[in-house]
């Protein structure tokens, strides 16, 4: 009963993060940009209580002094009488008192304290009070104009970073510590400026308990415990933490037992806590199971996970053989806008095919975009079930819009002419291209496996009637408009396919066969920024406006294999 209640403590403590982001208010964990902007936002904060203090100082002093006074005033009375009179006897404390009055100028200076001296104390405790006051209307005013963290922007990034441990298989003996490795084309290592004490990593294990981590909530609880040890317990004790842990081990053990170590909502290691259990011999061969990759077909939800975790690791899971085949060369795509300074096209697959463009827009275009996009970004939602749009978890980021030809700007409409060249397809047209859709992932930004096509439904009234004079998305073409420093890789779990951000490069694939079919080998996701800032930018290419250039294929499977 008692484990019960402490599990019941953790959903209650951490279920607002669940749904947080389908609230009407904008969360700010999810991107980077939104998050340079609170820096701004406390250091005005900063401001404010630093000026506050510096006044509320002179006038802790001004109460301090008239105390001091007094206190050796009486203390200078007490030596004096303790040594010209009989302190034991019932009179003398009697007498002290009469000796601080007795002399006309202690007389006077008693009145003096009580009144000139006593107003300035008053006084000083009044604008104390009548300034504490202020700074709080002031800074509530504050809060209510600008965009100002809620908890739930807490629960959001304690969530983020449980899914960076596990994406990543961060080692949890350095973490806690804010010391980590990054992973991409530059591994390094990174520290962060404050370790995480036993309270904050207790709150962790509670998000990682509650969102079906178990095997990373035990983790956390023990880190918890080790960092509660080392602290003394000024942060969280040892009492609190350990029945957390024990809760943890035993639905860890529990949900392995009974459903084994993978599922769509939860995991735990692949071995029970408790060794009497791990004695089992179901569990004989377990660590002798080796991971075998499972490429170019139907993947299990936990298979397309594990892909996906391993793909963002920088694992590389497809044979020599097929990488081999696999080449970087100059490409002008038969186009005259490109003769004197053709493409350079690097094959990550053949088959999907997939390529990437490499210094495609310089370093001043994508800061160019970055600055059209800013004012714009609002939470990122994505296709839901039923066909609606929504905000989850399943895509932490912030995104915008941008238009062509909007206020007479030219640069998106020459950015729009150079894909066509690039690409082959017409894209400028609204019922050919979809408006750029500029993105920006925060604190563990992620994307999850998806496929960019979304016309799955059979039933034709799902969709508009713009949406079926345009047809499904042809193609992707994906700019990164900044560098990451680790992680935030773009990976494809069927395909093996792993893609690591290089500011001004761009990725490009087909989305649909040639008889606007979807191609399930494209599904691909966003794995979590790790360190850094990722912005990227999208131009989705639709279908049905590209008839004059590419004709269906004779098969439905006809594929395009072009730049």
């Amino acid at each position: 009963m008692k484990i019960l209640l402490y599990l019941v403590a953790c959903v209650c403590h951490t279920s607002s993060a669940q749904n947080f982001m389908g609230g009407s208010r904008e969360d700010l964990f999810s991107a980077t940009s939104k998050l340079e902007d609170l820096l701004s936002l406390e250091t005005e904060i900063v401001r404010m209580v630093d000026k506050y203090l510096e006044a509320a100082q002179e006038r802790i002093d001004t109460i301090r002094r008239y105390v001091n006074d007094y206190r050796e005033l009486h203390q200078g009375r007490h030596n004096h009488h303790k040594w010209t009179s009989n302190a034991s006897h019932p009179a003398a404390a009697d007498d002290a008192l009469s000796s601080v009055v007795a002399h006309p100028v202690d007389a006077y200076l008693l009145l003096k304290r009580l009144t000139v001296e006593w107003a300035s104390v008053e006084d000083a405790m009044n604008q104390h009070a009548n300034a504490t006051q202020e700074l709080v209307q002031r800074v509530v005013l504050f809060r209510e104009g600008s965009s100002f963290p809620a908890i739930e922007d807490l629960h959001g990034a304690a969530v983020a970073l449980v899914r960076l441990q596990d994406t990543y298989n961060l080692n949890m003996t350095t973490l806690p510590a804010g010391t980590f490795t990054g992973v991409g084309l530059l591994e390094q290592e990174f520290k962060s400026s404050k370790p995480l004490n036993a309270r904050d990593c207790l709150f962790l294990g509670k998000h990682a308990f509650n969102k079906g981590y178990y095997d990373k909530a035990i983790e956390w609880f023990e880190a918890a415990l080790e960092r509660s040890d080392d602290e003394g317990d000024t942060s969280a004790s040892r009492e609190e933490i350990q029945p957390f842990l024990s809760a943890a081990v035993q639905v860890h053990d529990d949900i392995l037992e009974k459903r084994g170590p993978r599922g769509a909502d939860w995991q735990t290691n692949p071995l029970p806590v408790n060794k009497s259990l791990a004695r089992k011999l179901r569990y004989a061969d377990v660590t002798s199971n080796k991971f075998v990759p499972k490429l170019y077909q139907q993947q299990s939800e936990e298979e397309e996970e594990e892909h996906y975790s391993r793909l963002c690791r920088g694992e590389r899971l497809r044979p020599i053989e097929v990488e081999s085949t696999l080449v970087c060369r100059l490409v002008s795509s038969a186009s005259p806008y490109f003769t004197i300074m053709p493409l350079l096209l690097e094959e990550m697959s053949l088959d999907p095919y997939i390529v990437v463009f490499h210094h495609f827009l310089t370093h001043a275009q994508t800061e160019a975009v970055i600055e059209l996009a800013k004012p714009k970004l609002a939470t990122s939602r994505h296709r839901s079930p039923d066909g609606g749009f929504i905000s989850s978890m399943v895509r932490t980021s912030k995104n915008a819009w941008l238009r062509e030809g909007v206020n007479s700007d030219k640069f998106l409409i020459n950015l729009t002419k150079k894909v066509e060249e690039a690409t082959s397809l017409h894209a400028i047209q609204p019922s050919a291209g979809e408006d750029y859709q500029v993105a920006n992932y925060g604190i563990g930004g992620l994307y999850v496996t998806h496929t960019d096509y979304l016309m799955i439904n059979p039933d034709p009234a799902a969709y508009s009637s713009w949406e079926h004079f345009m047809g499904d998305r042809f193609a992707t073409f994906m700019v990164y408009l900044s560098d990451v420093e680790a992680g935030g890789a773009t990976v494809f779990p069927r395909a093996g396919v792993t893609i690591w951000p290089q500011r001004g490069s761009a990725a490009f694939w087909w989305n649909l066969y040639r008889s606007g079919a979807g191609d399930e080998n494209t599904r691909h996701g966003g794995c979590p920024v790790l360190h850094g800032s990722k912005w990227i930018c999208n131009k989705w290419i639709h279908y049905n406006d590209q008839f004059r250039k590419h004709q269906c294929g004779v098969k439905t499977w006809d594929k395009l294999v072009f730049p």
